[in-house]
């Protein structure tokens, strides 16, 4: 059984890996990666699948917006409003802070300058966010301007 699902992720992982997510992420989706029926985790936020998080990122907005500005979406909040990791910085370890957008006022055709202004630190890597996410301790409230 472990097998079989190991091989319906590999696919998917390697498209995440060609799509542009961060080795991070990725590590993550090998190891504990969210496979219920909907594809996703959920306590007080959404953990997207693998393959919705990359839907999410390609079809979907914020994320077909943020993703070109190097942020990726992988989970949101219960109003929809985009986690992401944020590619764009990162610490003199290497790892990447994650950031919570809201879903409601990033167009289509925003600039790095327009989103900017929306960013907020939420954890200081992937690592953090999850323990975060498992202890229900995650800010939810975007910011905005």
């Amino acid at each position: 059984m472990a097998a079989a699902c190991t091989q319906r992720v590999r696919p998917t992982l390697r498209n995440a890996r060609e799509f542009g997510f961060p080795a991070a992420l990725i590590n993550f989706y090998r190891e504990s990666a969210p496979d219920s029926v909907d594809g996703r985790i959920e306590l007080d936020q959404k953990l997207w699948s693998v393959q919705n998080a990359i839907r999410e990122n390609r079809d979907y907005v914020p994320g077909a917006t943020l993703f070109p500005l190097g942020y990726v979406v992988f989970a949101s909040n219960k109003f929809g409003d985009a986690y992401c990791i944020d590619t764009v910085r990162v610490d003199e370890y290497g790892k990447y802070p994650v950031v919570l957008f809201p879903h409601d006022v990033i167009g289509d055709a925003a600039s790095l300058a327009d989103v900017e202004p929306y960013r907020l630190t939420v954890a200081t890597d992937l690592e953090d966010f999850l323990k975060q996410f498992a202890r229900r301790m995650l800010a939810e409230q975007p910011k905005y301007n």
